[in-house]
């Protein structure tokens, strides 16, 4: 399950030289380096000033041209694999009153991470989780397909203690604090980790439910339709490589449709039937049946 570690403690460092002590002293691909650097995201969240000087940073780049941050996560900063956020957690009241946009909030649904993070509170009372895992290579990755989940536990994410949630494994649903609270969190972006799905899932049916709109790979699908409409000679034979050797078997399969779209041919779906995928493999098998029920 993520790994709950207690962590107090009053030293007090700043985001520079935490920045540094990760890339330094932490091996993003090992989990136990990740769970022991804990002390040191207690100790920049100590810094009691840290949000709000932050906030004024971003409020004083307004006339610049830099993007507008959303209204739940604040960068602190970011090296190679690796960045830290504010992340904001609006109480029910909050969301009620109209303070905060409900959308931008995670609430109440069941999902998982294609990467790990190491999470501590800054400030209020935090929120609650429901903790479970799965086993991500069981899963073929299809809505609707059953999974088995485990349940583990109810807890409220508390001032002194810290929590590792891993990549691919565990799974979590979160309910809104009593008062707006605040985590800060290390974010693990190791690019071969990163190319995996990421899932909601329906506890209650124990199946796939969907996938996060704002997910890299869906962006990627969609990104994929608008070439299928716009697209050349040229687009046809980037996307025809991109279904072969793109590491994510959900974009191969948009790259496989916007292919099949731009100039429809059952002959693409023919090749994608034998990638290693059984994703795509089931996906091809399903769209040459359409062909064939067509055909006849």
């Amino acid at each position: 399950m993520a790994l709950i570690i207690p962590c107090e403690g009053h030293d007090t460092i700043d985001t520079e030289d935490y920045l540094d002590y990760v890339q330094a002293k932490v091996d993003l691909n090992d989990e136990d380096s990740i769970a022991e650097s804990a002390p040191m995201l207690r100790a920049l969240a100590n810094d009691r000033e840290l949000i709000v000087r932050r906030l004024n940073e971003l409020i004083a780049r307004q006339f610049s041209d830099e993007t507008t941050p959303s209204s739940q996560a604040i960068l602190l900063g970011q090296r190679k694999n690796f960045y830290v956020r504010a992340n904001v957690w609006p109480s029910t009241a909050d969301i009620v009153a109209g303070r905060v946009f409900q959308g931008q909030f995670s609430y109440d649904l069941a999902h998982d991470h294609n990467f790990s993070f190491l999470t501590v509170n800054y400030s209020g009372s935090g929120y609650e989780t429901d903790l479970f895992e799965y086993d991500f290579e069981s899963v073929v990755g299809y809505v609707g397909e059953s999974v088995s989940i485990r349940p583990l536990q109810r807890m409220r994410f508390g001032r002194d203690m810290a929590m590792l949630y891993r990549a691919s494994r565990d799974l979590h649903v979160q309910h809104p604090p009593k008062e707006m609270s605040i985590t800060l969190n290390l974010m693990v972006s190791v690019p071969e980790v990163r190319a995996r799905e990421q899932y909601f899932f329906d506890l209650e049916r124990g199946v796939i439910a969907g996938y996060p709109a704002e997910s890299e790979n869906s962006k990627r699908s969609s990104f994929f339709r608008i070439a299928s409409m716009l697209g050349d000679g040229n687009t046809r034979d980037l996307l025809a490589d991109l279904m072969v050797r793109h590491p994510s078997p959900r974009a191969r399969i948009g790259a496989v449709s916007a292919l099949d779209r731009l100039a429809p041919d059952l002959h693409v779906w023919a090749l994608a039937v034998d990638d290693p995928h059984p994703l795509v493999t089931r996906e091809a098998r399903a769209q040459l049946a359409q062909y064939s029920d067509r055909d006849s």
